[in-house]
């Protein structure tokens, strides 16, 4: 029994350290299997123990013998573009894995004794296992179904359990076995990813007879048990084969149509790789959050998420022949799905990346993203929409600075970007700023002072009507700058020479007039130096009179 159990023990260890096999990368195989026939186990023997007086034992056990197994494939699919629907296996096997009763309530005579001894609590009971190792072959014949043919060699192992006299005797012996079988295995259905769970009808034939087995010592003296000495010279079944069901685990079973998508897309991915401008530079991190953002997967239903409000067809696109070039999803179902979304010339040829270049230059454009701009600069180094793309660059670039300036919110930040940048691109949002500090100080000198720095601004109007009922009080932008603005309007050359005429009838008019000799001179005294001035100033147009 402990054999039997380190046995199942090593058996459950191997299938929980395989993994399911990736056909992307290894195209290895791996199945477990339980099977159960049943069957008529035919037991036939006598007693050896002279002592005791006993028919012969010819007993039919109907039994039902378990098996399980674990086979591995030792090699890759062979010729790689060859369409071989074989697999090798080699693997284990504990089969046979059966009990039962043989006899009970024996009726048997002690020689020499008078009276014939009956008892009701005897019995003879069997347990019989098989630890074998196989090798075999699985052929696939159309779609989930497949054909195994295996064979085996190992050690049968019977185990009798004799209970008389209220104890339990155990005697075990084995012989050699040596089997065939053959399964014909049909998929019902995927478990987990690579993992389908097929039902079968397993045929076994055993080879090797079982004799002179036996069951159990001769006793000591004193009264033995009626199985005393007991050896079987043969156990077989009565049956030529067993014919039983099976159920199986298969790891990264191929179907021939399966095989033949897999040699297609493996030459379409080479096509993607060859032809892609994107870098390999994805790793399975990348791997994993471009499947969790874009959702690459089968659904419940058996189809890929609808992620057409998420992204747009040429993004969706893009991702997509990255993801399948270097990315290489597992489950062939899901790739074949995937590469269905594409339009089937798209792989195929180098031109599909020229066509793409006006897609991708409108998607960059739309996007605002820094990124992705000099990506395309990088991927297209001589678009003739080179100058559009680093334009917009530039114009993000000025943008971020622009934003600081914002988050500042200054008329000193403001007005050092207009003067930095007199034909920026944010030239009215500067403005604007300005306008709505200047509005919120409602200060007289700082509406002066904005009028006097945008004679032609957007808000001109507004702020010629706020300064009647602005306040008095000192500029802010003047304390905030540090500096000190003139908004006196400067008087232009007309007007100066306009006002001469009128000062000269000025003083002709006042010269005729009679007043007394001192105010006449307080009078010219008064007006000699603003003469001067004037004479100064009149001189050229003087010249020009005479």
């Amino acid at each position: 029994m402990r054999r039997l159990l380190f046995s199942l023990s090593l058996l459950a260890a191997a299938a929980v350290t395989t993994q399911a096999a990736d056909f992307e990368r290894s195209n290895w195989r791996h199945q477990l299997y339980l099977q159960a026939e049943p069957a008529f186990l035919n037991f036939k023997g006598s007693v050896s123990d002279d002592r005791i007086i006993m028919d012969d034992i010819n007993k039919d056990v109907l039994t039902i013998p378990v098996s399980a197994g674990f086979l591995w494939s030792p090699l890759i699919t062979p010729f790689w573009k060859a369409d071989i629907p074989f697999t090798i296996w080699l693997g284990l096997e504990v089969n046979s894995i059966q009990f039962g009763t043989i006899e009970d309530h024996p009726k048997y005579d002690l020689k020499g004794s008078s009276s014939t001894l009956r008892r009701d609590d005897e019995e003879l009971s069997f347990m019989t296992y098989a630890p074998s190792v196989l090798a075999g072959f699985t052929v696939n014949l159309v779609g989930g179904l497949d054909l195994r043919a295996l064979g085996g060699f190992g050690f049968h192992f019977f185990s009798f359990y004799d209970y008389y006299n209220t104890n339990t005797v155990q005697y075990s012996d084995y012989v050699y076995t040596a089997f065939v079988s053959g399964a014909l295995e049909y998929r019902i259905t995927e478990v987990f990813q690579d993992v389908d769970l097929k039902i079968g009808l397993n045929v076994r034939k055993e080879f090797m007879a079982y004799e002179d087995i036996k069951a159990r010592k001769k006793d000591g003296p004193g009264t033995p048990s009626p199985y005393s000495g007991l050896t079987f010279d043969k156990i077989e079944y009565k049956w030529p084969v067993r014919v039983g069901l099976e159920l199986s685990l298969d790891f990264g079973r191929e179907s021939r149509r399966d095989r033949k998508m897999r040699f297609k897309l493996h030459d379409r991915d080479a096509v993607l790789r060859e032809n892609s401008e994107v870098k390999d530079t994805l790793s399975d991190w990348d791997c994993m959050a471009i499947e969790r953002d874009y959702r690459f997967y089968l659904d419940e239903d058996g189809n890929l998420p609808d992620m057409s409000e998420a992204f747009t067809r040429t993004q969706f696109a893009d991702v997509l022949e990255s993801y399948l070039a270097f990315c290489h999803p597992a489950d062939l179902a899901t790739k074949e799905q995937l590469y269905a979304t594409l339009d089937s010339g798209k792989v195929e040829i180098k031109e599909y990346q020229v066509r793409q270049e006006d897609s991708r230059f409108d998607q960059v454009m739309a996007s605002n993203d820094p990124e992705m701009l000099e990506m395309f600069l990088q991927y297209y180094p001589d678009s003739p929409r080179r100058a559009e793309v680093e334009n917009k660059l530039k114009s993000l670039g000025e943008y971020d600075k622009f934003r600081v300036i914002q988050a500042q919110n200054t008329f000193k930040a403001y007005l050092s970007y207009l003067n930095d940048n007199p034909n920026g691109a944010f030239r009215d949002e500067a403005e604007a700023g300005i306008f709505e500090l200047v509005k919120s100080s409602n200060r007289t000198k700082d509406y002066e002072i904005y009028l006097k720095r945008f004679p032609n601004g957007h808000y001109v109007e507004e702020a010629k009507a706020a300064l009647a009922a602005a306040s008095q009080e000192s500029s802010i932008i003047e304390y905030q700058t540090g500096e000190t603005y003139n908004t006196e309007p400067e008087p232009s050359n007309e007007e100066v020479v306009s006002e001469e005429p009128d000062e000269e009838e000025e003083e002709e008019e006042v010269a005729p007039a009679k007043k007394g000799k001192k105010a006449k001179a307080a009078k010219k005294a008064a007006k000699k130096p603003a003469k001067k001035a004037k004479k100064a100033a009149k001189k050229p147009a003087k010249k020009k009179k005479k």
